[in-house]
């Protein structure tokens, strides 16, 4: 199998399992990721999917296999391809969880886009990520450009993505891409415990909280304000949030 799925009580971790060809995405490795999201479909004990690559390589992932995808000539087939990652993509973070990425070697071309579409990312000190795509004469194609405008400006975005130089994980860092950097060996482990961390909260809350996190960057203000008012009431109204103030009344009391 392309892509192992393993599970650490609340966390599963998703990891593309081809070292051979550097943790390289070929379709059939990213309609693996999206068999593996929708096989988690429906499952209340799954806090955050970890995404990571098989480790000893040296990479995190490599981006499209270029020996795999050079049949690809025509804009129609190139458009295909993409929406089979788009369709990986969509496929976990329709879980409602938090995707992590787990950086723990450097990211090149799709790698970096699936790095941005993360939530979250826990990066190896010395990692560096590579958006090599204008060097392939492309544009990203899998959500790449509005998933790290999410992240980082636009004038950062651009000195990325038209530079061609590779992007050290202190610079990452800096600008906001890279959440934590920690020692290679460290990393995985991290992420894990930032999913599991979330085991000790309402599920139901974290989601809503992730929903807000996720899509009020996209809206104008007002947009963005009506739907925390909304997701806030739907909120308060649950039992969860019920049961959460009662054994906080209940301990104050004692």
């Amino acid at each position: 199998m392309s892509v192992q799925v393993t599970r650490e009580g609340g966390a599963c971790v998703l990891t593309v399992d081809r070292p051979a060809r550097r943790n390289a995405l070929d379709p059939d490795t990213l309609r693996a990721l999206g068999t593996a999201a929708k096989g988690l479909r429906g499952d209340d004990t799954l806090r955050g999917v970890v995404l990571t690559g098989a480790a000893g390589v040296g990479v995190f992932l490599s981006g499209g296999d270029l020996q795999e995808l050079v049949s690809v000539r025509t804009a129609a087939q190139a458009r295909a391809m993409a929406k089979t990652a788009h369709a990986a993509v969509d496929a976990l973070r329709a879980l409602g969880v938090p995707l992590v990425a787990a950086v723990h070697g450097d990211a090149y071309g799709g790698g970096c886009e699936l790095a941005a579409a993360c939530d979250y990312r826990v990066c190896a000190a010395g990692a560096k990520f590579h958006w090599v795509q204008t060097r392939f004469a492309v544009t990203t194609g899998w959500g790449g450009v509005s998933n790290l405008l999410d992240q980082v400006s636009r004038g950062t975005a651009l000195r990325w993505l038209l530079s061609g130089q590779a992007v050290t994980v202190d610079e990452a860092a800096r600008e906001g891409f890279a959440n934590e950097v920690v020692p290679a060996d460290e990393v995985l482990p991290r992420a894990v415990a930032f999913v599991r961390a979330m085991e000790r909260l309402p599920r139901g809350a974290c989601g809503r909280m992730l929903t807000l996190l996720r899509d009020s960057g996209r809206l104008g203000r007002r947009e963005a304000r009506a739907l925390e008012l909304r997701e806030f009431g739907l909120a308060w109204a649950t039992e969860e949030h019920h049961a959460a103030v009662d054994a906080f009344l209940r301990r104050s009391r004692g």
